[in-house]
């Protein structure tokens, strides 16, 4: 009954379609890639439609995306075919800062392919001619687009511009299973926790035990108009509402006491239309298909997203010295909602009373200020004052501070019982140079891991060998305490590790591989026309495609459930997109004739360095045509 409460929150008499976005990030490390994202439109399959999914204009930080999806609205639609999205960004007032490895990176111009500064760009994304966009009546779809950051930018430090040439990848399926993140006001709030005994149902694992109604604002907008969205709660969901960390019944009657209206923002689970829900009723077990239903992992709600007069921080700290962090690039959104980016930095105070939260932590351990150490990842909220375009103070010594997952990446350096040495490379999702581990307990050369935790259990480290590079998600320690310095949760490895191959063509070439069939394409490595940019990046290993033996391979990876493939075109502003190969690389080898000139090509997936071959679960083809 929960489930189908949560369910009919998302349709409508004709149907729903729920719009995912996320980005796909770029060798380029950006610090902050904020655009206006002023439209995303669906077109039917007539070409008629031009259906508004996003409610307004809004800035999307797309550096902060890379994981996470982000739902952009719930449009009713009528039911039939969806072909195509038009999607319109606006440049104007972008703000784009790059890596470099300083304090606070580069500030870049982005202009277009003729070198001039770039204001407002159309892109039209048409779907698999195969598997469009489908909506039935009182169904929920789900279609999901992708900014490939890697695909659509490239730097130029010297010149401190970026040329853009946006490119987008959209599927009908999930396109990766990152989390689902949905913010909007409180519409309602459904059933509490179940009896003991009493029916209930099952989505991913969880037992349902409740479920709210958003009105979705995404990102950090004040718009209302993107329709509801329906979120299952589970006996597994975590709750901070207001600084209170909680789970189960007690979280649900604390957002339920949130009132209506109160912003909310739940992390979690989109299952999609070919998924089953098991039903279980006392004595009897059903399955049937379910539309699409998002299950929450976790929800923060009331003062635990922005208001209740106090502003928000969110960045990654780069130093501490007592109570004082200082954080760089940092975002601040303040109690009236207007939201800031702060390009230089940012000191907050923290003081005996700051409350710690930990994101998902549910409550479950007490916490204190010295858990913020160099390297945390947090949303720290207080009183903010600007001291200048690219500086701000947040005095938190009478707020708090959660902190949020972070991520660290390096190559092994040392393994142990339970513990990995890094030299590491990135932190909290930048170069590690401007970091001052002064007071931490923290080396950056020697960077100590644990990987064995009651919680999570012994990590697996069979290829974390010396030299292999990582990446760790999960919380710095206790600031100023012995080693380890990094407590983590999850790991990938070099088998697990998401590659990324990209090789530019300056002004283009006409042949950009030396084979490409029905079974794989062949990077030509000696092609004179390879740019400045020739990588395969796992981690924090970077390999150079031109000192490769052979051609660097890239292969669909036949494992994958969803793969997208896409092939941009520069002057007609479009791309399309294939959920198989077979059709992309027909195109492909359809498009390579005559004069048409291939300007870049970008590939994700698993590299094995044996065969330099990349298992791909998506690959990007820009043309300038």
């Amino acid at each position: 009954m929960l489930l189908g409460a949560a369910s009919l929150a998302l349709v409508a008499c004709s149907g729903t379609a729920v719009v995912t976005l996320t980005s796909t990030a770029s060798t380029d490390n950006f610090l902050a890639y904020r655009v206006s994202l002023v439209a995303v439109q669906l077109q039917g399959s007539s070409g008629s439609g031009g259906l508004t999914v996003l409610p307004a204009s809004t800035f999307v930080d797309f550096a902060t995306l890379t994981d996470v999806s982000e739902v952009l609205g719930t449009a009713s639609v009528s039911k039939g075919t969806y072909t195509s999205a038009l999607i319109t960004l606006d440049y104007s007032a972008a703000q784009i800062v790059y890596d470099d490895g300083s304090v606070n990176g580069v500030t870049l111009t982005p202009v277009g392919a003729d070198g001039h500064a770039l204001a407002q760009v159309q892109i039209k994304l048409s779907l698999d001619p195969s598997d469009p966009f489908r909506v039935a009546p009182r169904g929920a779809s789900q279609l999901a687009l992708d900014f490939n950051l890697a695909a659509s930018n490239l730097v130029d430090v010297s010149r401190k511009t970026v040329t853009v040439a946006p490119l987008f990848a959209g599927s009908a399926l999930p396109i990766d299973a990152k989390p689902v993140r949905v913010r909007g006001s409180l519409a309602s709030v459904g059933g509490v926790a179940n009896p003991a005994g009493a029916s209930g149902s099952t989505l991913n694992g969880a037992t349902s035990s409740g479920s709210f109604t958003l009105s979705v604002m995404p990102f950090n907008s004040t718009a209302t108009g993107g329709g509801q969205m329906g979120v299952i709660l589970s006996d597994l969901t975590t709750y901070e509402i207001s600084g209170s960390e909680s789970t189960g019944e007690t979280g649900q009657e604390q957002l339920a006491t949130a009132g209506t209206g109160a912003l909310a923002i739940a992390y979690g689970t989109l299952t999609n239309v070919d998924a089953v829900v098991t039903t279980t009723t006392v004595g009897q077990t059903s399955a049937t298909p379910a539309t699409v239903s998002f299950v929450a992992s976790q929800v923060l709600a009331g003062g635990s997203v922005q208001g209740s007069g106090l502003d928000r921080v969110s960045g990654v700290v780069a130093a501490r010295s007592g109570g004082t962090l200082a954080l760089e690039d940092a975002t601040l959104v303040g109690d009236d909602g207007l939201e800031t980016f702060i390009g230089g930095t940012t000191t907050v105070l923290m003081g005996a009373n700051t409350l710690i939260t930990v994101f998902g932590q549910g409550g479950t351990q007490l916490n204190d200020t010295q858990q913020v150490s160099v390297g945390s990842v947090i949303d720290a909220f207080g009183l903010a004052s600007i001291e200048s375009s690219d500086t701000a103070i947040l005095d938190a010594s009478a707020g708090r501070v959660r902190l949020d997952n972070t991520t660290a990446s390096g190559l092994v350096t040392a393994q142990g019982a339970g513990v990995l040495n890094l030299n590491l490379a990135f932190l909290g999702g930048r170069a590690i140079a401007p970091f001052d581990f002064i007071g931490s307990g923290a080396a950056a050369a020697q960077y100590q891991v644990s990987t064995d935790q009651a919680t999570t259990g012994a990590l697996d480290l069979t290829n974390s060998t010396p030299g292999a590079p990582v990446i760790v998600t999960g919380l710095t320690a206790v600031f100023g305490a012995a080693p380890p310095n990094f407590i983590a949760a999850t790991l990938l490895d070099p088998t697990t590790i998401l590659a990324q191959l990209v090789v530019d063509y300056g002004a283009g070439t006409t042949a950009p591989f030396t084979t490409y069939n029905s079974s794989a394409i062949d990077v030509d490595i000696h092609n004179p026309s390879i740019g400045a940019r020739h990588e395969i990046q796992i981690g924090a290993q970077t390999v150079n495609v031109l000192g490769l033996a052979a051609d660097a391979a890239i292969v669909p990876d036949p494992t994958a459930s969803n793969t997208v493939f896409t092939i941009g075109h520069a002057v007609s502003s479009s791309t399309e997109n294939f959920e198989t190969y077979a059709p992309f690389i027909a195109r492909v080898q359809a498009e390579l004739q005559g004069g048409t000139l291939a300007t870049g090509v970008t590939a994700t997936g698993q590299y094995t360095a044996s065969t330099a071959t990349l298992s791909a679960t998506s690959i990007t083809l820009y043309l300038n045509n």
